[in-house]
């Protein structure tokens, strides 16, 4: 007896480590002003995006930027004012298994910040948690045939369709979008204190090799009261972009395409009637593709008689899907002051950080649940100087996202405004979006090679035999050297065969 078998050379992907870690962030800025001056911090937020992934041994590089917005009074304490400064880092996490020829990705959110005022300068801290995936491109040899020359023996074989995907990088740009905006008289807004943005993907064009990207930058600015006393006011603009990436989309891939807001700049000027805000927000978009391959491959094999074919088997995890998605929720906190705050006259602002702690699918949704960092900014009664309240709460929510299990997600204050108050508790209204990343990962049992070995003996005729638990057809058929389809149910679980 002679085998032919039929190889074939495949390349899967596969998740080969997963990581997550925690960084801090420090940055300073130099005050304006005295240096004498009192300062009071009131509140200090952060954004964070990662201009660079590398792997290297056993280990993951990410390159990043923090960029910090706070709001504070000096000297005189009846009057906020705004500071913004950004600054970069570089942190290497621990990735047992990882080699510099892996694929890594990598995803941040800033989970806490603090802010000190000491001798003129602001110092500030972030505290940013990084979740990172590194794939493993591996190349297996397997028999996906096999052909028996010379004696008959009645070979039997099953194959199995295994469903795999490469990631490919297709290119990224960025482009830098301006807008002019009325704002309403009714606001009665004074300057400028902060700008924030975050963008989406709403449409992809591809032709001539270059894919067409367009969607919305939404930039939510804050703005100091044009009475003294007043709230702060934030309001919400939407500016579209598009752009262009040279790629050329095969047909069946699933591609991605994410959005980041580099940098936001808003400032605004009083006409006679009016006043007019100006807008400068810099995108960047990453354009890659996930291609799913179907193949056949051998998953087991006997035969009848002769000789024993026995398969030599292989396990590898094969890298099937990754999806993503950006949701968004509503919610509500209720702050309660501490005993030793002064009571409540007038919320000025809001501001929130969400940290997700764990995640439940749940059918078509997803389950989070995590610690929010509030911060309530207020008059107090019978004063003039705002005052701020920090507090971190447990939070619950539900987000409209269908995954299995091993999603991966963060959150993100998208926006966040007092609601009713009294003198000594708070509601905050925010909005909060979700960043959700799920892999398909699954396990494939692979023919490397067939062995033949001495067929043992066996008696024939009519077979009786009652499979053991958890015994598929298959496996019963082929501990018998019997055909599948010549089995033949017996009663109470049993099963007859006739074997030659």
């Amino acid at each position: 007896m002679e085998l032919k078998l039929s190889r074939e050379k495949l390349r899967f992907e596969r998740l080969a480590a997963a990581g997550e870690d925690q960084v801090s962030i420090e940055g300073e800025a130099t005050l304006p002003g005295s240096m004498r001056d009192a300062v009071t911090v009131l509140s200090v937020q952060a954004q964070t995006h990662l201009t660079g992934v590398q792997a290297g041994v056993g280990e993951g590089a990410v390159r990043g930027r923090v960029c910090f917005q706070v709001l504070y009074t000096q000297g005189d304490l009846t009057r906020v004012r705004a500071l913004e400064t950004a600054c970069d880092f570089e942190h290497r996490l621990e990735m047992p298994g990882v080699t510099p020829e892996m694929r890594l990705t990598a995803c941040a959110a800033v989970q806490e910040t603090q802010g000190v005022a000491s001798s003129g300068r602001m110092m500030l801290r972030a505290l940013v948690g990084i979740q990172t995936e590194a794939f493993e491109m591996m190349q297996k040899e397997l028999v996906t045939d096999v052909q028996v020359e010379g004696e008959e023996t009645g070979l039997q074989m099953r194959e199995q369709t295994v469903t795999y995907c490469c990631h490919d990088a297709l290119g990224e740009d960025h482009t830098l979008v301006r807008e002019e905006f009325e704002l309403p008289a009714r606001l009665e807004v004074g300057d400028v204190l902060s700008a924030t943005g975050i963008a989406s993907v709403d449409e992809m064009t591809g032709g001539a090799g270059r894919v067409g990207i367009s969607g919305i930058i939404e930039v939510r600015v804050l703005h100091r009261p044009l009475e003294p006393g007043g709230a702060l006011v934030m309001t919400s603009h939407e500016l579209p972009y598009e752009l262009s990436i040279d790629a050329t989309l095969p047909e069946g891939a699933q591609v991605h395409a994410e959005a980041e807001v580099i940098d936001v700049m808003a400032d605004s000027a009083a006409t006679d009637k009016r006043r007019i805000l100006r807008v400068e927000a810099e995108v960047n978009v990453r354009l890659s593709q996930c291609m799913q391959h179907d193949v056949m491959l051998m998953e087991d094999l006997y035969s009848l008689t002769g000789p024993e074919l026995v398969p030599v088997r292989e396990q590898f995890d094969v890298h099937t899907f990754e999806e993503s998605a950006d949701v968004r929720e509503s919610t509500r906190i209720q702050l309660t002051l501490p005993k030793d705050a002064p009571p409540i006259e007038t919320a000025l602002a809001a501001f929130v950080q969400p940290t997700v702690t764990a995640v439940k699918p749940a059918g078509r949704r997803l389950d989070a649940e995590g610690v929010m960092a509030a911060t309530l900014l207020y008059r107090p009664v019978d004063s003039d100087i705002p005052y701020a309240v920090h507090t971190r709460e447990p939070f619950a929510m539900t987000f409209p996202v269908e995954a299995g299990e091993g999603v991966k997600a963060q959150a993100y204050a998208i926006e966040a405004s007092p609601g009713p108050t009294t003198s000594d508790r708070a509601e905050i209204r925010c909005v909060i979006g979700l960043h959700a990343v799920q892999h398909g990962i699954r396990r494939v049992t692979g023919v490397s090679d067939v062995e033949v070995r001495p067929a043992a003996e066996q008696a024939h005729g009519f077979v009786l035999v009652w499979p053991e638990r958890g015994e598929t057809r298959w496996q019963t058929a082929r501990r018998l050297r019997v055909a599948e389809d010549s089995l033949l149910p017996a009663g109470k679980s049993a099963l007859l065969a006739f074997r030659k």
